[in-house]
């Protein structure tokens, strides 16, 4: 038997009870957990020695996982729990045996620790993601398993650093989520079904900022891709129901709404253009909804979907409440627009579609401004130059078209504005 293992037992055998640390001797034991990480750079024999011991593994269980010691409010017992990670840690590094052993002992308390949303984030949960993101590369049984239960957890995670605005640097998280994003996309696809709502959205949000930073460390898979079509396709019939922002049919609006955002983003990228350039069903069903929509818009009785284009409106003593920006068709014709016009782009099946379905009226009607929508009058100037690109039959439409004058203006009437100056009226006496 080597020294390091002598010591290991030797020091494990003395450790301090947990029952009996106090604000007088916490460096003590601190100094013995910090003994025992180091000892893990010894070699695997120690590392084994380390999370094998069965005094040691009682010892962390209680530490780390209770809930006496878990919520406790004491600053020397987390020093002492960020320690315990840190040698958890490190008694798994290249040993496949270790972090076999490991998983089966504290796999389940991990994943239920970091699946707690009420969980405050600190510097151990990157350590616990560290974990967990080295036994995943593993393609253990147990782990292709709990795949599920770590996905869920990562989600949770990433809506707690939304929710508590963290700015910690937990660079595990994106490492796993990443890996289900590019790499194993199947389970992915079923495991997100398995999901509640709320970490659908969550799950969606995560997606759409990798999408938005252009995806830095590989390509979302081409079968999750196909599913967010298909999910949409299946569910934006809902949002055509929606009256107030609660659920409607048990479908969550939101969850289509997000799924549109990762759409957007995905169809303005050069990089998926080959897959979304064959699936014209997405276009179709996009554009068909675009124009219930506009429709929608029109009924008196609709304020969720009635434009904002009068001064009286937007203004900050305007009468309409600011939650419209809060509710679900805040901003949603100018994504439908936003991925029509990507869909359209050298396309001759879409712009064929366009011309079938009487699309480009719609997409004229959206050269309006429309605070409820902002950015819809670019994105629809782009979509009918997209539809126009090497397309005679639209561009014969278009040439077509007759001249009536300036299009209606509600607030360019309000300014007096005409033929680009502004008239003030003269006030009364």
């Amino acid at each position: 038997m080597c020294d390091s293992v002598k010591d290991i037992r030797t020091i494990v055998g003395n450790l301090l009870p947990l029952e009996r640390i106090n604000q007088s001797n916490w460096e003590a034991a601190l100094h013995d957990l910090k003994t025992l990480r180091n000892l893990c750079a010894c070699g695997a024999d120690c590392q084994i020695e380390i999370i094998g011991d069965k005094n040691l593994q009682e010892y962390l269980r209680l530490l780390l996982f209770s809930e006496k010691e878990l919520h406790s409010n004491n600053d020397f017992y987390k020093r002492l729990q960020l320690m315990a990670w840190q040698l958890m840690a490190n008694s798994i590094v290249n040993n496949r045996k270790s972090q076999e052993l490991l998983w089966q002992l504290y796999g389940d308390y991990i994943l239920q620790q970091c699946s707690n949303k009420r969980q405050p984030l600190d510097s151990s949960t990157d350590i616990r993601l560290m974990i967990i993101y080295n036994i995943l590369k593993l393609s253990l049984p147990d782990i292709v398993l709990s795949r599920g239960k770590i996905l869920k957890a990562c989600v949770a995670i990433w809506q707690n650093m939304i929710e508590q605005k963290s700015s910690l640097p937990i660079e595990f998280l994106h490492f796993i989520l990443e890996d289900f994003l590019v790499t194993d996309a199947r389970s992915t696809v079923r495991f997100y079904s398995q999901l509640d709502v709320e970490d659908r959205l969550s799950f969606l949000d995560y997606l759409h900022n990798y999408l938005k930073q252009d995806s830095p460390n590989g390509l979302v898979h081409t079968f999750l891709l196909q599913d967010l079509s298909k999910q949409f396709k299946m569910k934006s019939d809902c949002l055509l129901r929606v009256s107030s922002i609660q659920e409607v049919d048990n479908i969550k609006p939101q969850e289509v709404y997000n799924l549109l955002k990762c759409i957007a983003s995905a169809t303005g990228s050069e990089n998926y253009a080959e897959f979304y350039s064959i699936d014209h069903s997405l276009f179709l069903n996009i554009s068909s909804l675009l124009r219930a929509l506009a429709t929608l818009s029109k009924e008196r009785s609709n304020d969720l979907y009635k434009p904002l284009n009068k001064l009286e409106e937007v203004a900050p003593s305007s009468k309409v409440s600011r939650e419209y920006q809060c509710e679900i068709t805040y901003e949603l014709k100018t994504l439908l627009v936003r991925c029509i016009a990507n869909l359209l782009y050298k396309n001759s099946t879409n712009q064929t579609y366009c011309r079938d379905t009487q699309l480009m009226p719609v997409l004229l009607e959206c050269t309006n401004t429309d605070a409820r929508n902002p950015l819809i009058k670019e994105w629809s100037v782009l979509a009918i130059r997209n539809a126009c690109l090497g397309c005679p039959e639209i561009q014969e439409i278009i040439a077509n078209l007759t001249q009536k004058g300036p299009a209606s203006n509600d607030i360019l009437k309000e300014l007096n504005l005409e033929m680009g100056s502004l008239r003030i009226s003269p006030g009364k006496d």
